[in-house]
């Protein structure tokens, strides 16, 4: 029979079982809940539900105890257990949550309840990849489809080489900017327009960031445009 592996959670690029934590518990996988707003309207009878088409955080909370806890450096597990982090899962190795602990973990629990104390992350709700590079696309031709292998439509980053006006065309609707002397990056998470480190915001003449629907997407790039780098940064529910 072969040996199960040991649970473990990364965080902030530190392993659980590395910090001298035992897993007693991981969490279920959990499909976030959609925001909608409920309204009545008078004169009708029931309610109403309005659709907002986004997504609400949700808390994951690991079960964990002591190896041996003479060994542990608790004020640096502390400084570890603290603040905003990538979250890597045992349970889903190929996904990452953008994660925070904000409640308090009780030194008392931790000393007289060593075999089962509880660490509460806060995460956003979507998953991402744990090696985006390995998504980086490299565009050479004018026209290409890309397939979405996340779940929810992306936005992503896409920098293109070219000169004077460039267009990027995706799923029919063209992005556009003016004036580009050697390249440009889109940065739809940040809303953002730049070359390394100068803004381009200027230079833009679209009023949306271009994204990937789920399933299909067309790419075409404008004659003057020599490549596209883009990251798409697929992420899932």
């Amino acid at each position: 029979m072969q040996k199960q592996k040991e649970p473990y959670f990364i965080f902030k690029g530190k392993k659980s079982t590395d910090m001298g934590l035992l897993l007693s518990s991981l969490p279920a996988l959990t499909k976030p809940k959609r925001k909608t707003n409920t309204v009545t309207i008078p004169g009708r009878n029931g309610t109403e539900t309005q659709d907002l088409a986004t997504y609400e955080g949700y808390s994951l909370s690991i079960g964990c105890g002591f190896e041996n806890i003479k060994e542990v450096d608790i004020d640096r597990l502390w400084k570890w257990l603290d603040g905003s982090g990538d979250l890597i899962l045992s349970t889903e190795p190929s996904k990452v949550y953008k994660a925070r602990i904000d409640n308090s973990i009780s030194m008392t629990d931790v000393y007289w309840v060593i075999a089962d104390f509880l660490i509460q992350f806060d995460v956003e709700p979507f998953k991402y990849a744990v090696n985006p590079q390995n998504d980086l696309i490299k565009m050479t031709q004018k026209e290409m489809t890309l397939y979405n292998r996340g779940t929810y439509y992306a936005e992503p980053v896409i920098t293109l080489y070219g000169s004077d006006d460039i267009t990027i065309t995706i799923n029919g609707r063209g992005y556009s900017c003016k004036n580009v002397e050697e390249f440009v990056t889109i940065d739809t998470p940040l809303q953002m327009i730049y070359k390394e480190n100068e803004n381009k915001n200027a230079t833009y003449q679209s009023r949306e960031f271009p994204i990937f629907q789920t399933d299909a997407n067309t790419i075409v790039l404008s004659s003057n445009i020599t490549k596209a780098e883009i990251q798409p940064n697929w992420r899932w529910l």
